[in-house]
């Protein structure tokens, strides 16, 4: 409640605008589609606010228009009213498919059709009011102010915390050589999509925000980079799954094997260190140091590789911690340079 409180206030201050404008200025007696248009224009979410605002403020406007020529032409009744909401609904539909779209035209259409208008009303005055609730919701996500950082740093943080969560899960089950912690972890790995899903949305709808709001332009080189890091976290997210599934037949060896839950556990605090940075929008040269730092270690010539199983499960290592590297700011290459390089072909 308290993260979306700015909305709620900007689609009361809309629809308040929108009805006093068409109210005291254009002298309209009840113009109640003025603020309903503002009010659905705006929303009580952030994500999507000048596409939203034009798609609904549309649909409003064209609903109500053709609910006023339906009355022009035949009057009201329940005929008109079912010809009315079918023409809406058939036109919406061809116009955008997405269904709140479709029902605000048929909403917007059914109101006009079974209210009367007032007495002093002139022809088209409710198709003018929901015009006037439209432009001031897309008039407020143009002007009003939105720090376009705090929704993919918050995301971002999510999805790093959960990288770190499910390794760490992972890093105990290989270590006490426990399948089914490591069954627990893969099946939590495998139910993450949402968590990438939402920054990517909250990345999109930033990108959007520092493009037509002058005042969250000042942010689109941090938005840039947040893109940047979603797109490896996305990576990593994926090697995380892949080193899950491994960690099972790990553990069924019935062998522990500490040094390899120790990386593991390494890249887990590194991906911590780097959500906080984003969260925070701090300084991830830290995160980037402390995930080199393990990403050297990863070598599959080290000691404590024993066999096949450890060789293999290093080798998953290795993308995971190039990944979370990049999305704390490396470049590819200098990420590739930082890993220890691996045997020739054939070399023993």
């Amino acid at each position: 409640i308290k993260a979306n409180f700015s909305q709620y206030l900007q689609v009361v201050i809309g629809a308040v605008v929108a009805y006093s404008f068409c109210l005291l200025v254009l002298g309209h007696q009840y113009p109640f589609l003025a603020a309903v248009a503002a009010t659905v224009g705006t929303g009580v979410v952030t994500d999507r606010r000048l596409r939203r605002a034009t798609e609904f403020g549309i649909g409003a406007i064209f609903g109500v228009l053709a609910g006023e020529v339906v009355l022009s032409l035949f009057g009201t009744g329940i005929w008109q009213m079912a010809l009315v909401m079918f023409c809406g609904i058939l036109v919406g539909a061809l116009i955008n498919s997405g269904p709140l779209f479709i029902t605000q035209i048929g909403v917007q259409s059914i109101y006009v059709v079974t209210v009367p208008p007032a007495l002093n009303a002139y022809p088209f005055d409710r198709t003018v009011d929901a015009a006037v609730g439209a432009s001031v919701a897309i008039l407020m996500s143009l002007i009003v102010p939105h720090d376009a950082r705090k929704a993919p740093r918050d995301r971002a943080a999510s999805l790093l915390d959960e990288i770190s969560e499910i390794l760490q899960a992972i890093s105990r089950s290989i270590r006490t050589a426990d399948t089914g912690a490591a069954q627990r972890a893969l099946e939590r790995a495998r139910d993450t999509q949402s968590f990438v899903d939402q920054w990517h949305s909250s990345v999109n709808v930033s990108k959007e925000a520092t493009r037509i709001n002058a005042r969250s332009r000042r942010y689109a080189a941090e938005v840039n980079r947040l893109a940047r890091a979603a797109e490896y976290a996305d990576r990593s997210m994926r090697m995380v799954r892949i080193v899950a599934r491994r960690s099972v037949t790990l553990t069924q060896t019935g062998e522990a094997r500490p040094e390899i839950s120790g990386l593991i556990d390494a890249l887990a605090e590194g991906s911590s260190m780097l959500g906080i940075a984003l969260r925070r929008g701090t300084s991830r040269v830290p995160a980037e140091e402390y995930l080199s730092s393990v990403a050297a270690r990863l070598d599959v010539k080290a000691p404590f590789v024993e066999d096949r199983l450890d060789e293999t499960i290093i080798l998953m290592l290795r993308p995971l911690a190039h990944d979370l590297m990049c999305a704390a700011g490396l470049t590819e290459a200098a990420a590739d340079d930082i890993l220890p390089g691996l045997p020739e072909l054939g070399e023993n």
